[in-house]
């Protein structure tokens, strides 16, 4: 397997890699170096070869394939609501479009996208969603000074409740007065002493359903990198950096996102009436804040609808 033209197209393309390959094995194992005086380099036409795969082939998902998929799964939460179990299933389609794994390096190009662990395919992992949820939902819906507030967000997502300690860092450093400071050690101590209560919701990884989901090639152009890294660095001094500049060249680096389709989000719960919570806070939060990286440039936001069985 190696990136070459196909003789139609000036575009690198792999040989060797079926329509249906799992991606998992593609973008995580795929690696072309060539030695370099610094060590191995990875041709620029290697990457361009694994994305333009990635993005033709919708990293290689089969419709039927993903069909069964999404039946093993109804299958597995009829069980579980046979077991006792509440099941909430709420389907998600990107807006635009889903960055979600951005920067993982698990492979040597750094294509960075959620792929599930066994079939390949896109995700949006549970850990995702929950985390998602569980910020909006402090930040809107809690009232830090009503116990009963925080205790449904307790039977959510367990505890310990976030961000407290940095809001004690905040409270420490001046920004509120002494009354306050001591109000937010009494709740910081509290929080603490709960540090090992469960949640009573499973958030479930998002697996496409109703078919594939559209897998789009995609590109970023950081600017004046070496000025920017320059003052990320915990050496630099400020006589010593040199100021932004033209010849500072920009360096595209291209990614994979979701820019169609729909995933099913499934919530499991130990009664109803958290399931229906935990529910309502996911819809709201993945149109509110939505979900992965870049959300400040409108990727991640999320369109939510009850599952259509």
């Amino acid at each position: 397997m190696h990136p070459k033209g196909d003789g139609t197209t000036d575009r690198p393309v792999l040989v060797g890699v079926e329509d249906s390959s799992n991606p998992l094995i593609v973008l995580r194992r795929t690696a072309f170096p060539t030695p370099g005086d610094d060590g191995p380099a990875f041709p620029v036409a290697a990457k361009a070869a694994l994305m333009g795969w990635a993005d033709e082939k919708n990293l290689g998902q089969d419709p039927e394939l993903v069909a069964q998929v999404a039946r093993r799964r109804s299958h597995a939460l009829a069980a579980l609501e046979k077991a006792g179990k509440t099941v909430r299933r709420v389907d998600l389609t990107p807006e635009w479009r889903l960055a979600v794994g951005l920067g993982e390096r698990a492979n040597a190009h750094e294509v960075g996208l959620a792929l599930h662990g066994c079939y390949g395919w896109p995700q949006i992992p549970g850990s995702t969603l929950k985390g998602a949820t569980a910020q909006w939902a402090w930040e809107e819906q809690v009232d830090r000074d009503d116990p009963e507030s925080v205790q449904r967000f307790l039977d959510v997502f367990g505890a310990p409740l976030p961000d407290w300690k940095e809001e004690q860092r905040r409270k420490e450093n001046g920004k509120e007065d002494q009354k306050g400071k001591a109000a937010g050690q009494e709740q910081a101590e509290a929080a603490e002493r709960r540090s090992a209560a469960r949640g009573r919701v499973r958030f479930l990884d998002a697996l496409p359903s109703g078919g594939k989901v559209t897998v789009t090639a995609d590109v970023m152009t950081p600017h004046v990198k070496p000025y920017r890294d320059a003052l990320m660095s915990d050496k630099a001094k400020p006589e010593e950096l040199v100021p932004p500049a033209e010849h500072h060249q920009p360096v595209p680096v291209s990614f994979l996102t979701v820019s169609g389709g729909t995933f099913t989000a499934d919530l499991v719960a130990d009664d109803t009436g958290t399931a229906d919570l935990a529910c309502a806070w996911l819809k709201a939060a993945v149109d509110d804040i939505g979900v992965g990286a870049k959300t400040s440039a409108g990727y991640g936001y999320l369109t939510a609808n009850d599952h259509r069985r």
